[in-house]
């Protein structure tokens, strides 16, 4: 027993997942994270600068897709309510 009488209070983090659908969005979201940061981005620009897709310069669109890809995943798990 705690004090007063009363027993300790046991809870789970809740920043950690609860479900699959939880680990499956927050590891999407991570790794989609991942592509977007300055090591690889750098080497996206440096390796594809020169390439235009659809009058955009390369890096644009990639971030473009992926950040839509990152909007996605949020929706996604709103929507699951993870």
């Amino acid at each position: 027993m705690g004090a007063g009488g009363l027993a300790p209070l046991s809870f789970r983090s809740h920043y950690l997942p609860r479900s699959r659908a939880g680990w499956i969005a927050v590891l999407a979201f991570l790794g989609l994270m991942a592509l977007v940061q300055p090591p690889l981005v750098f080497w996206v620009d440096s390796r594809f600068g020169s390439v235009w897709v659809l009058g955009l310069p390369f890096l644009y669109v990639y971030l473009g897709a992926l950040y839509f890809a990152l909007i996605g995943v949020l929706i996604w798990a709103a929507r699951r309510a993870v």
